[in-house]
């Protein structure tokens, strides 16, 4: 990163990032998602998210292979503390579900709200 003459401070960000990301861990949970087989992934994706949908009300009557087709398209995104994941009157192209954190969410004219483990916006 020193390479790229990139801001120090923009090189601890990504280290942190990483750090967080990977919680310790040396590999790629999605590389190695990557590499199953379809019906061995959805039914892994299915048992790691199942706490997080039941808590959905979106999810709560659909039906079971409807879920699972939608979890499957979910991709896992870690944001840092002072990040903005997307800032109002953007047009959105993604939907969020908070898996473990807290967000504020801040909007002109309005008192911050915060949300946390099992909401989603977008």
């Amino acid at each position: 990163m020193s390479f790229h003459k990139l801001p120090a401070d923009m090189r601890q960000r990504i280290h942190d990032y990483y750090e967080h990301r990977y919680q310790g861990k040396m590999f790629d949970e999605e590389s190695i998602l990557g590499e199953l087989n379809e019906p061995l992934r959805e039914e892994i994706i299915s048992f790691n998210c199942r706490k997080l949908v039941a808590t959905m009300p979106l999810f709560a009557n659909a039906d079971p292979n409807f879920v699972t087709s939608m979890l499957t398209k979910l991709r896992f995104e870690v944001f840092q503390p002072g990040d903005y994941i997307i800032r109002e009157g953007t047009v959105g192209k993604k939907m969020y579900f908070i898996q473990h954190g807290v967000l504020t969410v801040l909007t002109k004219g309005s008192k911050e709200t915060k949300i946390s483990d099992g909401s989603y916006f977008g």
